[in-house]
This record gives structure tokens, sequence and C-alpha cells, in this order.
């Protein structure tokens, strides 16, 4: 019956057949789980009592004998007019005598011990009479092999139900194993020591990184109580006060540790606490690693208002405000989604400013750790720690001084980080790490983020009295999509920028812009950028403007339709006409200013308004 339950399900597990009972189907159990063969058994009747009892860690999906497998089974034997019996391992099927009344069956039920047991009690009924055996595949078997007649109680719907439940668990299984094995991976690689304790301080996981760092083994260190192996970690003071204790100097076997210990909460319960921890020497030597890679752009802002490349009113009226609050000394924040632009408007603001003499410092805040970046913005003392640098370091608040400092992606800034920036924009002035010198400075700071800061002070990840002190002069850049009118103009600047052949770039400014405003640019200029970029990439390569945007198109447009030549042309004929309508809308009817914001000569308009019929005196 297996088999042909297993012909007709709809998908192909790989499932092994065994015939063994009782103990053979103990052992072949334990191999099974010992060789990691098998994600999970499937057994019935005699088997699946005896290997439940074994506590494997193999899940057992044991086939149930249902009311209808049982009420199949009586009526099948009432039919061949002979006596029934329900022979079950150790228990009675409960349910039989109310179905033995119900059908009016003569049926009476017996439970055996062990396969003796079974094997006598068989021999006595068959000799009595001729009664009709129901049970499972021990029980049938022996009842063919003595010549009786037997019924399998199971039906397939019984065993297809356990096939398709045991399915389900291999699969949960397995992706539980393999979730398990990705985790125990990343454990493996990080360099920082990792180590869980639960509540009762008992050390319960730790990674190679951490067996290196502590100078312990890990087989000796699961299961002792954290308190008296690693008291360097001081883990249970996160217990204590409930909250997590970051950046904290501790003095290891090895050396100095910088160890952070955050408490595990699930359900509203503190369940255990992750200490994680990493070399103050380590950290040293990153950081001077860190510094050669992270650009910050030096201390020159390089772009002006005139720089920023785009006519829209949304564009112009962000130009403007920004414009405005260049006179100011107040800290700005610019909010705009990623690729729009923020620090282009930082520079602009600072070269427009009474400050433009003075240095311009950038630093993105998501790009170093926690303890680096602070590091970096306020500067350390000589002895500061280990590995600091002979005659300490000036921070960026002191590079900036006079000057204008931007802090980009100021949203990814650590709360601990959040309050020292509040005190040195409330105080202006700085304390370097490790000293007790107060330096006072002259700082402009502009801001910048793409992540909605209002929501993160609703969820307490950004500190309200340092919004309200950076919100003072509130900057939104517009998205591209809310300005495709700057599409021509950004792609001319950008066609440029990278150098295709002028021949191409007069045909791609011809028939790009119509597709590229349909799509919304979740990536902004930078997006359009990189487009460009690899446009002038595969003109370089021989590619012709069709190729080119036909690969463009299924990329950035993969739900569009796929558009021939003429429909292609018509597009852009449609496009061209109504953008050359607005932009003569907007000055006036001056066909000079017109084709000076359109990118094309004064003639080459006229002969495009004759073309669509538009008013040539309007």
């Amino acid at each position: 019956m297996l088999k042909e339950v297993l012909a007709e399900m709809p998908w192909s597990a790989d499932v092994a057949l065994y015939d063994v009972l009782l103990e053979e189907a103990v052992q072949k159990a334990r191999q099974l789980e010992e060789s990691g063969q098998a994600d999970v058994l499937v057994t019935g009747g005699a088997n699946a009592t005896v290997v439940e009892a074994q506590g494997l860690t193999l899940p057992v999906v044991r086939i149930k004998v249902t009311g209808f497998d049982l009420m199949q089974a009586l009526w099948s034997a009432k039919r061949l007019n002979r006596p029934a019996v329900v022979m079950s391992y150790q228990q009675p099927v409960p349910q039989l005598e109310w179905f033995r009344d119900l059908f009016r069956v003569d049926v009476t039920q017996k439970v055996y011990r062990d396969v003796d047991d079974a094997q006598e009690q068989l021999y006595r009924l068959l000799q009595d009479g001729e009664p009709v055996i129901i049970g499972a595949s021990l029980i049938c078997e022996l009842t063919e092999r003595m010549g009786g007649k037997s019924i399998f109680i199971y039906s397939k719907s019984s065993v297809r139900m356990a096939l398709e439940t045991a399915v389900d668990l291999a699969v949960q299984r397995r992706a539980e194993i393999e979730k398990r094995e990705k985790i125990e991976a990343m454990m493996r690689a990080v360099h920082d020591g990792i180590v869980y304790v639960d509540t009762d301080g008992t050390l319960r996981e730790m990674n190679p990184a951490a067996e290196k760092l502590l100078g312990i083994s890990v087989h000796d260190a699961l299961g002792r109580p954290a308190r008296e192996l690693v008291p360097e970690l001081q883990v249970e003071e996160v217990f204590e006060r409930g909250e997590p204790l970051l950046n904290v100097v501790q003095k290891g076997k090895k050396g100095m540790l910088l160890v952070n210990r955050i408490p595990v909460i699930y359900q509203g319960k503190q369940i255990g606490a992750v200490a994680t921890f990493q070399d103050a020497d380590m950290i040293q030597q990153a950081e001077k690693a860190i510094r050669k890679r992270v650009h910050h752009k030096g201390l020159v802002a390089k772009a002006t208002f005139e720089h920023i490349v785009g006519r829209s009113a949304a564009l112009q009226k962000a130009i403007q405000k920004a414009r405005h609050y260049a006179a100011s000394d107040a800290t700005v924040l610019i909010r705009g989604e990623t690729g729009t632009g923020k620090e282009l408007f930082a520079q602009s603001i600072h070269n427009a400013s009474r400050r433009r003499q003075h240095p311009f410092v950038a630093v993105n805040c998501a790009a170093l750790p926690e303890s680096l970046l602070e590091s970096e913005l306020f500067g350390y003392e000589e002895g500061a720690f280990t590995g600091a640098k002979k005659g300490g370091k000036p921070g960026l608040f002191e590079l900036a001084h006079r000057g204008t400092l931007f802090l980009d992606e100021v949203g990814e800034m650590s709360l601990r980080l959040q309050a020292r920036l509040l005190r040195v924009l409330q105080e202006k002035e700085v304390m370097r790490i490790g000293s007790e010198t107060i330096i006072p400075i002259d700082v402009r700071v502009v801001a910048a983020t793409n992540r909605d800061l209002k929501v993160m002070v609703e969820e307490g990840t950004f500190r309200r009295d340092l919004y309200y002190r950076l919100n003072v002069l509130s900057l939104e850049l517009p998205p591209l999509r809310q300005r495709l009118d700057d599409l021509p103009e950004l792609l001319r600047h950008l066609l440029e920028k990278y150098g295709m052949a002028e021949e191409k770039r007069a045909e791609v400014l011809a028939r790009f812009p119509a597709l590229l405003s349909r799509y919304d640019w979740p990536g902004n200029v930078r997006e359009l950028e990189n487009v460009v970029e690899r446009m002038t990439v595969l003109a370089e390569g021989g590619f012709s403007v069709d190729e080119m945007l036909q690969e463009i198109v299924r990329e950035l447009l993969p739900d569009e339709p796929a558009l021939d030549q003429p429909a292609l042309a018509k597009e852009v004929e449609s496009w061209e006409r109504q953008r050359i309508l607005q932009v003569l809308s907007e000055v006036d009817g001056n066909k000079t200013k017109a084709a000076r914001r359109l990118g094309i000569s004064r003639s080459t308009l006229w002969r495009k308004m004759r073309a669509y019929s538009l008013d040539m005196d309007g």
C-alpha cells in the first residue's frame, strides 16, 4: 500500500522503506539518527510505540488508526460473513465497542505484548475457527503465514496523511538546521568574541573568537558559571540593570577588551544575555586601516549651487531655500532619499556662506563603528587607549573650526554618541577622549538623513532633544520622480561627464527621456548616473542606441511591452511635443530661452515646432 500511496503523491520526496519489526525497528531508527540519513521517521502500530519510547532526537510520525479506518475494516469483515478479531499492541482500540454496536458485527478485541504473544494468540484463534484478523502489518503478516485471512487496518488516506505530515516536518527541520548552520557559520566567521549566558548565569554558547580572546576551550566552558569562568565580562551586571552596557573597557587575561553586554528579551521577559568583545589593540589597528579607506572628502567643499543640475519648480524651490539658509549659522537638517544630492547641497550651502574660506569636513556616520566614530568626531589624547597616536589626535569638530561639519546619515548614530553630539551643539565646546581639557569650537553643523527622524524619535531610537537641535533649518530634497522635467538636462550633463560620442549622445537625448520618465527612480540621480555610465560603456563597445534602449527598458521597465520602431518613434514624438509646449509656457513663449532650456539651437526648435504643428507666433 505504501508504494501505491507514494506513486500517487504530488511531490517526489526521498523515501526509504525498511521492513523491520520491534527491536529491529528500534535498531534501524538509532542507526538512521546516528548517520544523519533521515529527517523524520514514519511508522505505525507496535513499531511506533517502541520507537517513540526511545527518546530519539529524530521526529517520529505515527500512522494513526482513524475512525474511518476502523469502520472500513469492520465493514469489509462483515461482508465476509465471518467473525472478526482486532489485535492491537499493548492497548485496546477505544472506539471498537461503539462501532461493533453500530454495524452489528461479530468482533472481539485482543491485545498482545510481543511477537511471541501475538503468535500464540493467533494460533489459538485460528485453531478455534476461521475469524478475520484485523491489525497492522505485523499481525497481518503473521496471520497470512498461518493460512488465515487478514485485513490491514490502515487506509490509504491515513498513510497519505502521515506522509504529508512527515514531509512538512522534514522541510521545517531542514530549514531549522540550515538556519542553525548559518548562525554557527557567522559565529565562526566574526572576529568579535561572542558568549551567551542564561538567567542562571550559566555559559551556554561561545564562538571560536571568544575561545581565543579569553584563552579557554568551549568544551571546558559550556555549562559552567560565567561569573567564575569569565569574570572580566561581568555579564551579571546586565541582569541587575536590565539594560545594555556598551563599550566598556575591561582587563582580560590576555589584554584589554572592549565589551558590550546586551540583555536578550523574549515576550517582555529577560531570558539571557549576550556579551560581545574585541581586543582593544585590534580596534586601534582597524582604526588606522579604516582611516585610509574612509573618504572624508578632504577639508574643501568643491560644489556650489551652480553645480546642481535641474530647473524644475521643486528643485528650484529647494535651491532657493538652501541659498537663504547659507546666510545663517544655524544648524541645517537635510532630508532626502538616497541619491538626491544631500552632500551636494551641504557643500553648496558652505560655499555660499561666510564660512566658505574655512574647512568643510564631512563624515558618514554609518561608515564607522561607534567607537571609531567617537574618536573621529571628538579626537583623543595621547595614551587614551592602547595604540593611540603619539601626541593625540584632533577630532573632526576641531578640524572644522570656523567652518562646516557635514554629518551624513546622522540617523545611524548610536544613542550614546547622540548624547555627546547634543552636548557639543549646546555648549559649543568639545573634550577629547582621555582628556579633561575643554576646547571651545566655532562650527556650523549640517546634518543629513534618508530616514524619518520623527518616527525614530517616537520609537526611542533618536533623541528628541537632538532632533530639535538639528532641525532648526529644515531642507527637504525632492526625489527624481517628482522632478522628471529635469531628466533631459540631467541626462545631457551626465552624458557629457562620461564622454559619450556626440553623435550617439544626440540620439540618446532625443529618444531616452520619454521612456526614462516612466520609471520611478528609487535610487534617484545616483541611479540615473549608473545607467548613463553603463550606456557610455555599451556605446564604446559598438552597441547601437536601439540596443542600449531595449536593454535599459528591459531592466527598468520589465512590465512594459516591448516597443517596435514605429511605436517607439511615436512615443518619443508625443513626449517631445509635450515637453516643448511645457517649456514655451514656462518662458512665456520666448523661443531663445526655450531653446536654451531644451538644449537645442533656435533653428532646431523652429523646425520641431513646425513638424509638430505648434503655434509659431505664440
